[in-house]
């Protein structure tokens, strides 16, 4: 996600323009504190296996934290983490000086072990990202059902979403999951319920009126 782009909002009232800048406002921030709490799994997911700082690094790189909210979901991680885990332990990398004492068949042993633990270490963080994607687009769908909620009177559900999705400036492919996703869910929430007398006048035999026989008229032709 992009740094929160200018609200295409000129259509709208200023008390009701006021009212989308706050709830996007909310949203920027919800959106914040779903980043710090995957953050905060995601290093605990990988402690002893990698310091914090760069596991929290890691995080970054894997789900593509906005830039505009980076340090704010840095800082909340790293308060988060102190008070869960105060001491939280630092992997031991003490051995890697060691292997110039090794024997070559222990030294291949120790090579496929840690290609080996690199290769968990890969998935785990692969894992946590995708975890943590879907926590981000479930925050964004709920935000995006609210922003329908607030300009249902304006705004079709459709383009209600699409005013959420320029806002936060969301990549394609990203933007057409919000879309999806929120669309569902109002539709869900929102069934149409067939209208029973306006189908029952389709259905009704058509009444035979009255009219005289058509006259037949004859085109002549201009030559």
């Amino acid at each position: 996600m992009a740094t929160p782009g200018l609200m295409h909002a000129r259509r709208f009232s200023n008390p009701l323009r006021l009212r989308l800048q706050v709830l996007f406002a909310r949203a920027f921030e919800a959106l914040a504190d779903t980043y710090r709490v995957q953050a905060t799994a995601f290093v605990l997911r990988l402690r002893g296996r990698m310091p914090v700082e760069e596991a929290l690094e890691r995080y970054f790189r894997e789900v593509g934290v906005p830039h505009a909210m980076a340090p704010t979901v840095r800082a909340r991680a790293l308060i988060a983490l102190a008070i869960a885990v105060p001491d939280l332990p630092e992997p031991d990398t003490r051995a890697a000086g060691s292997w110039t004492q090794l024997r070559p068949d222990q030294l291949i042993d120790a090579l496929r072990r840690r290609a080996q633990t690199q290769d968990e270490t890969s998935l785990d963080c692969r894992m946590a990202a995708s975890v943590s994607d879907e926590a981000v687009a479930a925050t964004h769908v709920a935000m995006a059902l609210e922003t329908v909620a607030l300009l249902a009177e304006d705004l079709t559900a459709d383009d209600a979403i699409m005013q959420y999705v320029r806002y936060f400036n969301l990549p394609s492919v990203e933007a057409q999951i919000i879309f999806r996703r929120a669309l569902a869910s109002w539709a869900e929430r929102h069934t149409v319920r067939p209208a029973a007398e306006p189908a029952a006048a389709v259905c009704a035999a058509i009444p035979t009126l009255p009219f005289a026989s058509r006259i037949s008229l004859g085109l002549r032709v201009v030559g």
